[in-house]
């Protein structure tokens, strides 16, 4: 399981991930799992498309309390 932030250009296709996003001269990490399909970016739990721009990744991990 890749436990490291991965550059978003290394990204895997609908696969559960933790978002990191720049945001106001900061690095955030989403609160929700997320995943990428060819429409964009989506809430798993949701599955509706949310407008990010993401610049790093991991696999989301529920057992680490990431949320």
């Amino acid at each position: 399981m890749e436990k490291e932030w991965q550059p978003v250009a290394t990204v895997p296709a609908q696969v559960e991930l933790e978002l990191s996003i720049y945001d106001k001269s900061e690095y955030h990490a989403l609160a929700f799992p997320c995943e990428v399909d060819d429409a964009g970016w989506r809430g798993v739990r949701s599955n509706r498309l949310i407008p990010v721009k993401p610049t790093h990744w991991r696999l989301w991990d529920e057992k680490a309390g990431r949320h």
